[in-house]
């Protein structure tokens, strides 16, 4: 059973990994004829592999995109889905340069499928580019664009695959002469275009949506604000504590935009409360601009993180606006239960620790329910060891659970492994939406 969890919670990478290597074990079973009237017959060869493999990891890609529920049951969360979504591209960007490169020197034919080509190929390296953007340094000098012109470009991508799909088909391909990997791209070609239409212009009439109105905005610090949603409509959101919905504030041209939030309130509550960060422009600009009597559509609820699936013993670690989908579960925690959690709370001074004296009061009620409050500014960055030494017992028979900074993240993940704690019991949340 532990086995089964670990592959379906890595099931994107698996994907990622097995589909460019089942193409090219198909083109190499099936090789195309060679007929000699090729200039540069094994150059070709290999550039249409490369070609035939960035086009199924773009399907997949549009495919994930489309937020089917039984597609994030199979990923074990939304987020992993996401992040399965955009390490697909990003693979996808990468053949599509080495295409380019063994291509460029094959001599040169006059087909049809040459202009689209070319087009294809700027608009996928512009829109990666922007879409990378935020995280390469160097990159992030040269081109800053906001979160809705990001949204909006990005929409575009499905255009230039369908023009990277003409291409493909109108250069005189190598592919036509051999039946399995042509089938295999065809059925990728149909897959990423329905994808595409069915994201852009209709799921917005398929995915479960609520109307609610903003209520209350509280500004919690400098930097992070409360967001209270009444129910507008007699359908209302259902979701799990700890997970997260996907809301748009209409009449406002920049909060029209969908965009992921995890719930910080209990499924039992009247209301939903959404607490949220100033970090982004999209952010910073809902914190200054966002009023009472707003209309929200929202949608969810998304994610399997849940610390009731886990085992007795259990450690919570929140980094900063990570405490959300913690609170969600304090707020809904029943007084009776078998687990004892030590919660770790880090944030860097005391004025930027939100819902504390919920969180101190809530341990205090419970005696199963322990919470450590980290101060960085005063304490350093929280390690490892401070964390071990307040849980007890052997952590390798605790369940983790951590929603923060992804390099928090992936530094605890780290050392929890080589600590023996095993894959299927680190449990995490990380939503980089762009």
């Amino acid at each position: 059973m532990i086995h089964i969890i670990h592959i379906r919670k890595n099931l994107g990478t698996v994907l990622i990994t097995a589909l460019p290597l089942l193409n090219v074990a198909l083109w190499l079973v099936f090789p195309p004829i060679d007929d000699g009237s090729r200039l540069d017959y094994d150059r070709q060869y290999i550039g249409e592999i490369i070609a035939s493999s960035m086009m199924l990891l773009m399907a997949f890609a549009f495919l994930l995109s489309t937020r089917l529920r039984f597609l994030e049951s199979l990923f074990h969360g939304l987020d992993k889905m996401y992040a399965a979504h955009r390490h697909s591209g990003v693979a996808a960007f990468l053949l599509l340069i080495l295409h380019f490169l063994v291509m460029l020197f094959i001599p040169d034919r006059i087909t049809p499928g040459r202009v689209p080509g070319f087009i294809a190929f700027g608009g996928f390296v512009i829109l990666i580019l922007l879409t990378l953007a935020p995280r390469l340094p160097v990159v992030r000098k040269l081109i800053r664009i906001r979160y809705r012109g990001w949204r909006i470009s990005h929409k575009f991508i499905g255009v230039f695959f369908i023009m990277g799909a003409a291409h493909t088909l109108l250069v005189d391909p190598l592919v036509r002469s051999t039946i399995v990997p042509f089938i295999v791209l065809m059925a990728a070609i149909v897959v990423g275009i329905v994808s595409y239409l069915y994201t852009e212009l209709f799921a917005r009439f398929v995915r479960r949506t609520a109307a609610y109105d903003v209520q209350e905005v509280n500004h919690l610090n400098k930097k992070a604000v409360e967001v209270v949603l009444k129910q507008a409509k007699k359908k209302q959101l259902n979701f799990k504590a700890g997970q997260f919905l996907f809301v748009r504030f209409k009449g406002n041209r920049v909060l029209s935009e969908p965009h992921p939030f995890t719930i910080s309130s209990s499924p039992s509550e009247t209301n939903i409360r959404l607490t949220i960060s100033a970090a982004g422009d999209y952010t910073q600009y809902l914190y200054k601009h966002l009023k009472a009597g707003t209309r929200a559509i929202v949608e969810g609820g998304y994610g399997m993180m849940d610390y009731r699936q886990g085992g007795k013993e259990q450690i919570w670690i929140a980094g900063g606006i990570g405490v959300t989908p913690f609170i969600s579960w304090i707020r809904d925690m029943p007084q009776e239960r078998n687990q004892r959690i030590d919660f770790y709370y880090t944030v860097r001074t005391p004025e930027d620790a939100l819902y504390l004296d919920e969180i101190l009061e809530a341990a205090q009620g419970q005696k199963q329910f322990h919470a450590h409050i980290h101060y960085s500014a005063d304490q350093g960055r929280l390690a490892i060891e401070t964390i071990l030494a307040a849980s007890g017992s052997r952590v390798a028979d605790k369940h983790v659970y951590m929603c923060g900074p992804t390099l928090m993240i992936t530094g605890f993940q780290r050392q929890f492994r080589r600590l023996g704690v095993p894959s299927s019991s680190i449990h995490y949340e990380e939503f980089a939406f762009r």
